[in-house]
């Protein structure tokens, strides 16, 4: 499919939405003379756009364009905006500070370690942190140092908050395959930290020792830290992107950040892609920010716009997902098995079409039956790597079945009622 057609089968979209997508368009360098110049703005629902923008993540970007248009906008929605850009940016701060002691730490026991996402990818990108927000620390590590990044990490108060990962050393092969990181949490600064040892589960083409291979320097604080260079930037946060469909703008705003940027040029990303042997995903990301964002592509790269029915599959489950409306993550609604087997269905379908790497396809099926959470309240678990997948079969369906098992593959801690 050619991408004018998909252009052309684009949904509408709120009046709330198209809002917050023109605060982007304007961040990103597009010109507006009047902001709320669209045909029905005067009936934005005010809560509404609130909660969009809270469950985008795009706080601080709405409070730095709306100090252009104030007069426009209700003062009590002004506050808001400025109480949740503030909070977001004294975050922010705090964990760039944290990233300091980490970095001379790391350092000092010889952990090579690359910096993700957080609070340097924002001032690598945007020069500023109070452009855009996040909620913790990603350390990308060599898997031969987990542990010792573990042990160190421990010894200044961060706790393992996936202790399957330690507890059940014998499972340890399975557990690698099925996660990329774990999560370490220091109750005393309220900080929480992903050890990343791959940055995919999914995508297993893109190795590790590759990304070190490839790195930048980036001076931050007077230090000078390890982080992707910008081209790994961009295919990584396609993969990631595009593994959870885009449900946050802000992922997608990045990838439109990225290819603002003078330096950029997407024949170079297409490249890498093919290299990764995730194509799908960069190819699709790129198109998806240059519909959204009305982003204006180069015509010297046709075949960036012949869509494959692979990817255009992907291309529609991602803006379907954009554009659905806001859910009610609070309510707790007990699934039939049979729905929520339908759910995975269909989630799996959709991993499997977003890669042609053969051996990222099988990692995506075999993660299918490795299900380590499903084990959390076990006292002990088979030694028998058969028996073991075929019981955490059975253990997740009797947790669909109780309605414990939530949408995002995570247990509620209650019982359902």
């Amino acid at each position: 499919m050619n991408y004018k057609e998909l252009i052309l089968a684009k949904p509408g979209l709120t009046i709330e939405l198209e809002l917050l997508i023109r605060c982007c368009e304007i961040r990103l360098g597009k010109s507006f003379l009047h902001l709320f110049d669209s045909p029905g703005v005067e009936a934005i629902d005010w809560q509404r756009f609130l909660d969009l923008t809270g469950k985008h993540r795009l706080f601080p970007l709405v409070n730095h364009v709306f100090k252009q248009f104030q007069d426009d906008v209700p003062a009590e929605v002004n506050k808001e905006i400025e109480k949740k850009a503030s909070r977001s940016l004294k975050l922010m701060l705090k964990l760039a500070g944290e990233l300091i002691p980490l970095h001379d730490l790391l350092n000092q026991h010889k952990i090579n370690f690359i910096s993700l996402k957080g609070p340097l990818m924002i001032l690598q990108l945007y020069g500023d942190y109070s452009f855009r927000q996040t909620r913790d620390l990603d350390i990308l590590v060599n898997e031969n140092e987990i542990d010792l990044a573990i042990s160190v990490l421990s010894g200044i108060g961060y706790r393992l908050q996936d202790t399957y990962f330690l507890k059940n050393q014998e499972k340890r092969k399975l557990y690698l395959k099925r996660e990329n990181h774990v999560r370490l949490f220091n109750h005393e600064k309220k900080i929480m930290l992903e050890l990343h040892w791959a940055v995919s589960k999914y995508f297993v083409s893109i190795k590790t020792e590759k990304l070190f291979e490839n790195a930048a320097v980036f001076c931050a604080s007077g230090k000078n830290f390890t982080t992707l260079n910008t081209v790994d930037y961009f295919v990584y946060l396609a993969t990631h992107g595009i593994y959870h469909r885009y449900e946050l703008l802000f992922w997608l705003y990045d990838i439109a950040q990225i290819l603002s940027l003078p330096e950029t040029k997407i024949p170079e990303l297409l490249s890498k892609a093919e290299e990764y042997h995730c194509k799908r995903a960069v190819k699709v990301s790129v198109l998806l920010a240059s519909l959204i964002f009305k982003l204006e592509l180069p015509a010297d790269c046709p075949e960036l716009f012949e869509l494959d029915s692979r990817e255009s599959f992907i291309f529609n489950e991602c803006l379907q997902t954009i554009v659905s409306p806001l859910k009610n993550e609070k309510r707790m609604v007990k699934q039939s098995f049979y729905h929520t087997l339908n759910q995975r269905i269909k989630h799996i379908r959709f991993l499997l079409q977003m890669t042609s790497d053969k051996g990222s396809k099988k990692r995506i099926l075999t993660n299918v039956f490795i299900k380590p959470y499903v084990w959390e309240d076990a006292g002990s678990i088979p030694k028998n790597n058969l028996i073991y997948l075929i019981l955490t079969q059975i253990r997740w369906i009797k947790l669909v079945l109780s309605g414990r098992m939530k949408n995002d593959g995570k247990i509620r801690k209650k019982e359902f009622r």
